[in-house]
């Protein structure tokens, strides 16, 4: 097995990656965080979950057997990532009058549809109120694990980082964190750390930097538990995280990932409130994700105002796939610039790929081997993703693999293409599938369609036109009196 590394932010530096289980398959227990379902999820939000996807998908190319758990918040989320303001599900369920469960019920199947266009693989839902046995995978709601929670803020009570007062049980953040102050994964100080921001709190907390583990006496919020001894109420966003983490993977994972803004606040939380639950480490890399942003360098955010979502790169007629292959183009840990004309871009890349695919001849496909010279590219490859998931190199890799298979004219890359899509999730062998079916992408429908009208109004002029472009496509044409007849150039190797 080759060495996988990783950028861990709590050492700030690229190391190899090493599982705790390593035997008999080595195994490695994967916790990103996950969509607060409130409103669609914008294209920055989409972003990260290539990146989760990918780096799930890279994992197991590189032999892994990994268990990954995503988290759904839908309770608990306050409209400030600090405890002040409005519990976002309620906020959206007050303004369309529906309940949070509808709102969040109706968020999470377009979160889930967005994921499946982008080629996204979730986890299994997990069962409600099942007993879990960790490491296992599931996409769990918060909602779900409102038990586990509360067992994991007894823990931390009982170890004396807990206190209750009439608002709630707060993590003591001074106590825990000693006269330094400084937070292990952000390197601030308390002070640096909220620095500049407004900290609204109870006034029966001791400090304004401790946060909520569970609010009480809120008795217009919508959503509230009972928790024995305490009070009835609902969880904090925090310790979501910690107890659906620790109650499908275990007390200590290997990987947490979320995005870089999550570093400050919420996973300083988490690993405060963990390891004072549990007395020993709770992750052993983490791993951010940048912003995607505007032209204009502002990060792409709800908070904004109006953001761009899947559908509307639909409503231009680009791919969803465009937008994964965009987000491979740059390093995850690098901010990505998004624009329109940026993902059409993107997508001249993606079709280039597909036309070579949907060319190949079938008995190219069905050739258990390959070109030898195929080989190097695939070392190329695989050394671009184990060096802290270099996609932009690995898909130029790809692009250069296919580019030599036209200049040598020797196609017999099939099985070295499909490795790597393995990684980057284009889904190369759906148009394998779409060839067999008779089944055409929808810009190719949309020009046949516009053919036939023009044929049929005798603007033979304009019927040239769309065979032409249909045939640089990659598609032979024949005018029959059956009809037009479309079919995939085969290209000889």
């Amino acid at each position: 097995m080759k060495p996988f590394h990783i950028f861990n932010s709590l050492t700030r530096a690229v190391e190899p990656f090493m599982p705790l289980d390593t035997s008999p398959t080595p195994t490695a227990t994967f916790y990103s965080c996950g969509p607060t379902v409130y409103l669609p999820q914008h294209l920055g939000n989409m972003r990260a979950y290539v990146f989760v996807d990918t780096l799930r998908r890279a994992l197991e190319f590189n032999g892994y057997t990994v268990r990954h758990v995503m988290n759904i918040t839908d309770v608990g989320h306050m409209t400030s990532d600090e405890d002040a303001g409005e519990d976002k599900i309620e906020k959206t369920a007050r303004a369309e009058g529906k309940s949070p469960l509808e709102v969040a019920n109706f968020y999470i199947a377009q979160f889930k549809r967005d994921c499946a266009a982008l080629n996204i693989a979730l986890p299994i839902d997990a069962v409600p109120d099942a007993v879990a046995h960790p490491p296992q995978s599931a996409l769990c709601r918060a909602t779900d694990n409102i038990p586990a929670m509360i067992g994991v803020i007894e823990q931390i009570a009982a170890h004396g980082y807990a206190y209750t007062t009439p608002s709630g049980v707060y993590f003591d953040v001074e106590k825990w964190r000693g006269p330094s102050g400084m937070g292990r994964l952000s390197r601030q100080s308390l002070s640096e750390q909220h620095a500049g921001q407004r900290l609204e709190h109870s006034a029966d907390k001791r400090s304004p930097h401790d946060f909520a583990l569970w609010v009480l006496n809120q008795p217009h919020h919508m959503m509230q538990w009972d928790f024995p001894g305490i009070g009835r109420g609902y969880p904090g966003w925090h310790i979501e995280c910690s107890a659906m983490s620790m109650r499908y993977l275990g007390e200590t994972i290997d990987i947490h990932s979320g995005g870089l803004d999550h570093i400050p606040v919420h996973h300083e939380n988490e690993i405060a409130q963990s390891e004072s639950a549990t007395g020993h480490q709770f992750v052993r890399y983490f791993v951010h994700n940048a912003f995607l942003t505007g032209m204009a360098g502002a990060k792409i955010s709800k908070s904004a105002g109006r953001f761009p979502v899947l559908d509307d790169l639909v409503e231009e007629k680009i791919h969803p796939l465009a937008f994964r292959l965009l987000c491979l183009g740059a390093k995850y840990r690098s901010e990505l610039a998004f624009s329109i004309d940026a993902v059409r871009a993107a997508e001249k890349n993606l079709n280039y790929l597909n036309e070579f695919v949907r060319c190949l001849q079938p008995r190219v496909i069905a050739n258990a081997h390959d070109a030898a010279w195929a080989g190097a590219y695939e070392e190329r490859f695989h050394e671009a993703m184990n060096n802290d998931l270099n996609t932009p190199q690995a898909l130029a890799v790809a692009l250069e693999l296919v580019a030599a298979a036209y200049r040598q004219n020797d196609h017999r890359i099939w099985h070295t293409l499909r490795i790597f899509d393995m990684v980057l999730g284009l889904d190369l062998e759906g148009r394998i599938k779409e060839i067999a079916k008779g089944v055409f992408p929808p810009r190719i429908n949309r020009l046949m369609t516009e053919r036939e009208k023009a044929r049929a109004a005798k603007d033979f002029k304009r019927s040239d036109e769309l065979r032409a472009e249909i045939e640089l496509s990659g598609y032979e044409v024949k005018d029959t009196k059956a009809g037009m007849v479309v079919m995939p150039k085969r290209v000889a190797p």
